[in-house]
């Protein structure tokens, strides 16, 4: 995966994402990892950084697989939820109007972005909702990030980032008393194109039972957007 081409447009992101976590050496959690892009940009910005990937649709996995082979990069094809178990996932895909691969993703070979049905499958979710759904759905691995972070003995986490496409509340539930291990989580809110999606105040009320402030200077206020939360006892 060529990095100038996966931190095109995203370099003020990432350097924003470096003064947050202010630390050179971090643990990082990638809950909706897709094609690992921002993996590659996370270890980028942070090139001693521990990251775990989790990716339950098979698409995004083989495109990742494809394109990722680093050993500070470990991907868990399992969606994080509520429950250990399996859970129906609802994969999107939205016929393209060209023969081309978006620019964002110019990196990814047109025959595997055409074979996978790549298009649009980063709006997949195991919530159901989505207009450009495919018909049925599939049943993936699910597992509580508390029993996967004992299991893999992984100890405090520095940064967690959560793009699940308003299945946001199933993966907070599924890290019990464990959230309270992590310093610093940026998440999505406001995903009403999927049922039980959660909005602002919801997301910031989750939060402030759990010992967590939004930090507003990074986070936006609108219906639809990213809020960042920090522990409380973190200075």
């Amino acid at each position: 995966m060529p990095i100038d081409s996966v931190m095109k447009h995203y370099k003020e992101k990432f350097s924003l994402i470096r003064k947050i976590i202010a630390k050179e050496n971090p643990t990082i959690v990638e809950v909706g990892a897709h094609y690992g892009e921002d993996s590659m940009r996370f270890l980028e910005t942070f090139p001693k950084a521990k990251i775990y990937c989790f990716e339950p649709d098979p698409r995004n996995v083989r495109a990742f697989r494809a394109y990722i082979d680093n050993p500070q990069i470990q991907l868990f094809e399992v969606a994080l939820a509520a429950q250990n178990g399996t859970a129906s996932f609802f994969q999107s895909y939205q016929n393209p109007a060209t023969r081309e691969v978006p620019s964002k993703y110019d990196w990814i070979d047109v025959e595997l972005y055409e074979k996978e049905q790549l298009s649009n499958s980063g709006s997949s979710s195991l919530k159901k909702g989505y207009k450009f759904n495919l018909e049925g759905s599939i049943t993936v691995r699910t597992q509580r990030f508390d029993d996967w972070k004992d299991e893999n003995k992984v100890g405090e986490v520095d940064f967690a980032w959560i793009d699940v496409q308003g299945a946001e509340k199933d993966v907070l539930d599924g890290m019990g008393d464990t959230i309270r291990q992590i310093k610093l989580i940026w998440i999505e809110y406001g995903e009403t194109d999927y049922e039980d999606a959660m909005s602002r105040d919801e997301v910031v009320a989750y939060f402030n039972e759990r010992h967590f402030a939004v930090v507003e200077k990074f986070s936006t206020k609108g219906l639809k957007g990213d809020l960042l939360f920090l522990r409380k006892d973190v200075s």
